[in-house]
């Protein structure tokens, strides 16, 4: 098994029946670089939203640029660590010739996932706690899995592994989650993230904080 896979297919059903630390740890991996690449951008503090009411006039205006152009960085960075690892993986380049659809469902389910993320990240800037989000993201992935792993009938049903491959119903169609289903509801996650992160801003910029 190819590097690559290990660190971007997600844990193989056949390692939840044990506890699977160290495939866990090659998933999370590459999500804590992703974390804290995405984490370098600008923050949203106080002095640049009352700019930004300044220059874009209102809040929620600003709000959507911001969102928008780094739920964009966000995807182009997560599309940039898989093509990197994958170039340098040189069995992952093998495989490639051999299974271009295997390949183009990780980089999908893996690229969909790290942009919900995303998102999720930049819903919790609005809170203050920039410091903290890498951290509270990674025991998100972790604890929905572990919860997936010890109730392994609604593994499928859980967060955690829905950037996964090897769980998903491409590679397991009996016990796979669908793969369709997951990808409709992390989208309305992302917009509920947009939402809720305008409603907070607006709400702090009316009261002066």
């Amino acid at each position: 098994m190819s590097l690559f896979f290990q660190l971007f297919a997600g844990v193989p059903m056949d390692e939840m029946y044990k506890f699977p630390l160290r495939p866990l740890g090659c998933w999370l991996f590459p999500i804590g670089i992703y974390l804290l690449i995405i984490g370098f951008r600008p923050g949203m503090d106080k002095q640049n939203r009352r700019f930004a009411i300044v220059r874009c006039g209102w809040i929620h205006k600003w709000w959507k640029y911001y969102f928008l152009r780094n739920l964009l960085n966000g995807a182009l960075a997560a599309v940039s660590l898989l093509t990197l690892s994958g170039v340098t993986d040189l069995s992952a380049l093998q495989m490639l010739t051999g299974n271009l659809k295997e390949i183009s469902a990780i980089f999908v389910l893996w690229t969909i996932h790290a942009v919900t993320l995303s998102a999720l990240f930049l819903l919790l800037e609005t809170l203050r706690i920039k410091k903290l989000i890498p951290a509270v993201i990674l025991l998100l992935e972790g604890l929905t899995f572990l919860s997936g792993f010890q109730f392994r009938k609604r593994a499928k049903y859980m967060f955690g592994v829905w950037g996964m491959y090897v769980q998903s119903n491409l590679h397991e169609s009996m016990h796979g989650f669908s793969v369709i289903s997951v990808m409709i509801v992390q989208l309305i996650i992302i917009m509920v993230c947009y939402w809720l992160g305008g409603y907070l801003l607006k709400g702090r910029e009316i009261e002066g904080v």
